[in-house]
């Protein structure tokens, strides 16, 4: 009983830390500011079960802006065929209002990304839709931004410091099972040190006869003939 409260007590925690996700962290450039977020796993997904989480980051000069949506990624086995389709699926559905230019995969924050882009309608401005895997974080991100050198500068220089590394693995998947089993572990050993210790301290007396346990006296010899 004692081994399985602890087992308990200590999964409990562990089990939720496993559903938390730290938001992606990132430099801004100069005048950009965290504008608006969304705290996994309280946001819209694209296939984590739990739900998802994002941040908005913003030009405070001019209005650009990129959103990161994140949530856990399901697998991490995406080809670059697959997040070039997944891209291009998610513009489509999005910017209806907005003819995809371009499509692909390029390098992002040491990664592979799949994108699309397209320009708005009537306007020099940037729709770019980006895909890719980072860690064990799935992570969506638009960005809507002036086509001027500078503002693809700043969106390129945002989107390449994403950082994933406050999502906590360590509480991830099979992980988690194997800190359980190594606690079970450690907690029967335990408890079969503090039996045997405690049989060391009280050991067994020796089993006593019958005449010893009334405490009778011995009968007397037969007389002598």
């Amino acid at each position: 009983m004692l081994m399985l409260a602890i087992v308990i007590f200590v999964a409990v925690p562990l089990s939720r830390a496993e559903q938390s996700l730290s938001p992606p962290s990132v430099t801004p450039p100069s005048n950009w500011h965290l504008s608006s977020q969304t705290v996994y796993p309280n946001g819209p997904s694209e296939h984590d079960p739990a739900g998802g989480g994002s941040v908005e980051y913003t030009d405070s000069t001019n209005g650009d802006f990129v959103m990161l949506y994140y949530e856990k990624a399901q697998s991490t086995t995406y080809t670059s065929a697959d997040l070039k389709s997944e891209a291009e699926s998610i513009f489509a559905r999005d910017q209806t209002n907005v003819t995809m230019s371009d499509s692909g995969t390029m390098q992002i924050a040491g990664v592979t990304a799949g994108f699309a882009k397209g320009i708005e309608p009537g306007f020099s401005i940037y729709d770019l839709e980006l895909v890719f895997i980072k860690g064990n974080y799935y992570i969506n991100a638009f960005a809507f931004y002036d086509n001027t050198t500078q503002s693809q500068n700043n969106v390129n220089a945002l989107l390449n410091s994403v950082n994933t590394s406050g999502g906590n693995p360590l509480f991830s998947g099979t992980t988690l099972y194997i800190l359980i089993g190594v606690v079970a572990a450690i907690v029967v050993v335990a408890v079969i040190i503090v039996v045997m210790r405690s049989r060391k301290k009280n050991p067994q007396q020796p089993a006593q006869t019958s005449s010893q346990q009334n405490n009778y006296p011995s009968p007397p010899p037969p007389p002598a003939t």
